[in-house]
């Protein structure tokens, strides 16, 4: 449960002052920043409730994460299968595609702590 938790701060953290410095100072801050700042808030909720409710909240957050993930994925590729291309689409699809694998990896593992404490 530990690196669960370790690993739902650090990317909370990841995503929000990445959200942050990108649209900072900027008017588009609430509409467009708000989906990645909402997923932080829910990792940093999972990871301070595992403590007493253990990895539930873990799934939910998790999968949200993978949601989001998959579709700023899509999006991307599709940018940069049928134009107009971003710039740095190939990085922005590495990183996406590195965000999903985390997030899988992350959703398993909670999966299977819950699992484990239901069988208890």
């Amino acid at each position: 449960m530990a690196a669960l938790n370790g690993l739902a701060y650090l990317i909370a953290l990841l995503i929000a002052a990445g959200e942050i410095a990108r649209f900072w100072g900027s008017a588009r801050f609430v509409p467009m920043a708000l989906d990645e700042l909402v997923i932080a808030v829910a990792l940093v909720f999972a990871a301070w409730r595992s403590r007493h409710d253990g990895a539930s909240w873990h799934l939910a957050a998790w999968g949200a994460f993978c949601g989001l993930a998959l579709v700023l994925l899509v999006q991307t590729a599709d940018h940069q299968m049928h134009g107009p291309a971003k710039a740095a689409g190939t990085i922005y699809l590495a990183a996406l595609g590195a965000m999903l694998v985390v997030g899988l990896w992350a959703l398993g593992r909670a999966l299977r702590l819950v699992r484990c404490d239901l069988g208890r």
